[in-house]
C-alpha cells in the first residue's frame, strides 16, 4: 500500500509540475501578445546632393524628404554665396559708376538738374553702391525666403487648415528658391558675355515679357509686371506648389498652387504701384 501511495503522489506531483509549466507559458504568451512591437527605424534620408538635383530632376520624392527632414541651411547659403558672387562680379566687371548714370538718365526727376549736380550725384550714389548693394542683396535674400515662407505658412496653416511647423515652410520655400540661384548663376554668365554698356543688373536674363519691353517708351508700371512674369519666377511657383502639396497631404496641388501664387501676386502689385507712384 505504501508503495502505490508513494506513486500516486509522484504522479500528482508530475501533474501538478506540467499544469504549472502549462500556466506559464499561457502566461507568458499573453504577455508577449500585449507587448506592442518595436517601431521601425525611420528610413533615411535622402543625401544633400540627391536633395539639391531632385528639386530640378525629380521634386516629388526630393520634397518629401524635405517634409520629413525639415534642413534649410544647404540652399540658403548657396543663395547668399550666389548672390554675392553676383553682385561682386557687377562691382568689377560692370561698375557701379555706369549703372548709377544709366539709371539717372531713365529718370525724370533728374531732368531738372544741372549738368555738374547730376555728375556730383552720381559720383556720391557710386561711392556708397558697392557697399549698400552687395550687403543688401546678401541680407535681402534669406530676409525674402523668411518672409515669403511665413506668408505661405499663413495660408495653408490658417486658411486652408493644414497642420505644416514652420521650418517646414522655411526648408520647403528654401529649397525651391534653388531656381533662384540658377538664374542668378546665369545672370553672372550673361554678365561676362555681353557688353558691359548693355548689360541691365535688374533684369540680367531675357526670361521674361519685360525684356521685351521697351523702358524708354513703355509705362514703368507695365514694365514691373512684365518683369514679374519670369520662366523662373514660374518655376519657383510651381516648386513651392508641388512642396507643399506633399507636407501637407490632404491638400491638391491645384489649391497649393493657387495658394503659391498668392505671394507672387502681392508682391507684383507692390512693386508695380511702386514703379507707378516714383516713376
Amino acid at each position: 500500500m505504501s508503495g502505490k501511495t508513494g506513486e500516486g503522489k509522484r504522479t500528482q506531483s508530475l501533474q501538478w509540475a506540467w499544469l504549472t509549466v502549462i500556466i506559464l507559458l499561457r502566461d507568458n504568451n499573453t504577455m508577449a501578445s500585449r507587448v506592442p512591437p518595436r517601431p521601425e527605424p525611420p528610413a533615411p534620408g535622402m543625401s544633400e546632393f540627391g536633395r539639391l538635383s531632385g528639386v530640378f530632376l525629380d521634386p516629388k520624392p526630393a520634397f518629401a524628404d524635405i517634409a520629413t527632414h525639415p534642413r534649410w541651411w544647404v540652399p540658403l547659403v548657396l543663395l547668399v554665396v550666389v548672390v554675392l558672387g553676383y553682385m561682386l562680379a557687377f562691382s568689377r566687371h560692370v561698375g557701379w559708376q555706369r549703372f548709377m548714370r544709366q539709371t539717372m538718365d531713365a529718370s525724370p526727376r533728374s531732368q531738372n538738374l544741372s549738368a555738374a549736380e547730376r555728375e556730383q550725384a552720381i559720383q556720391l550714389q557710386a561711392r556708397f553702391a558697392p557697399i549698400f548693394g552687395t550687403a543688401g542683396a546678401a541680407i535681402a535674400a534669406p530676409v525674402s525666403v523668411l518672409a515669403q515662407a511665413a506668408v505661405l505658412l499663413l495660408i495653408f496653416n490658417g486658411i486652408l487648415g493644414a497642420m505644416l511647423r514652420f521650418e517646414q515652410a522655411f526648408a520647403l520655400t528654401c529649397y525651391a528658391s534653388l531656381v533662384g540661384v540658377l538664374k542668378t548663376a546665369v545672370g553672372i554668365l550673361v554678365m561676362f558675355l555681353k557688353n558691359p554698356e548693355d548689360f541691365d543688373l535688374r533684369n540680367p536674363v531675357a526670361s521674361n515679357l519685360g525684356a521685351l519691353l521697351d523702358p524708354q517708351t513703355t509705362s514703368k508700371w507695365l514694365v514691373s509686371i512684365g518683369t514679374s512674369l519670369d520662366l523662373f519666377t514660374i518655376w519657383a511657383v510651381l516648386l513651392l506648389a508641388t512642396g507643399f502639396s506633399i507636407a501637407a497631404r490632404k491638400i491638391t496641388w491645384s489649391k497649393a498652387l493657387i495658394a503659391a501664387m498668392v505671394p507672387w501676386i502681392g508682391w507684383t502689385a507692390i512693386m508695380s504701384a511702386w514703379a507707378a507712384i516714383f516713376s
